[in-house]
């Protein structure tokens, strides 16, 4: 599949998806890539002058990968999962739907784990995908269980810590 140039309409439907964590504007040109990947694009080459490159050469690996459409289960919704690197570009913006987690939580999810909750998530609602942090820094994106109770770890193999080295 050939990369496509998101339109107004289709990048609005990401940016709602994104509002629940108070995302109002991403300022980058985005690229769907296969089924499923979407790819942020901030260069000096316009939508058709990336078009009319597309015409001649792959650009499937323009641009920083931003994030990924999934379909709900059951319901076939289509939601956006966001990277890590796009929650760093969009930080600013980022105020809700976010989960702070102790020093115990924070090594558990840098070594790939899922994290148990032990106190509530406030007005977050299950099954919804959430931001962590630790601290001032935020860590990971990924999804709270249906009961509130768990946070699904999205974090790459190549982010992990590992736990044999010395």
């Amino acid at each position: 599949m050939r990369s496509q140039i998101l339109d107004k309409t289709k990048k609005k439907k990401i940016i709602e998806n994104l509002e629940i964590f108070g995302i109002e504007k991403i300022p980058y040109l985005l690229i769907k890539t296969g089924k499923e990947k979407i790819r942020a694009y901030s260069g000096s080459f316009s939508s058709d002058e990336l078009q009319q490159l597309s015409k001649v050469i792959h650009i499937g690996e323009i641009g920083m990968y931003f994030g990924k459409e999934v379909i709900e289960g059951k319901t076939k919704i289509k939601n956006t999962r966001i990277t890590l690197d796009a929650v760093h570009l969009l930080q600013k913006q980022i105020k809700k739907n976010i989960i702070e987690l102790n020093e115990g939580q924070e090594k558990e999810w840098f070594f790939g784990r899922d994290i148990e909750l032990e106190q509530g998530v406030g007005d977050i609602a299950g099954g919804s995908f959430v931001i962590l942090k630790f601290e001032e820094d935020f860590i990971g994106v990924g999804r709270l269980s249906v009961d509130c109770k768990m946070v699904s770890n999205y974090l790459p193999k190549e982010r992990r810590r590992r736990e044999n080295l010395v």
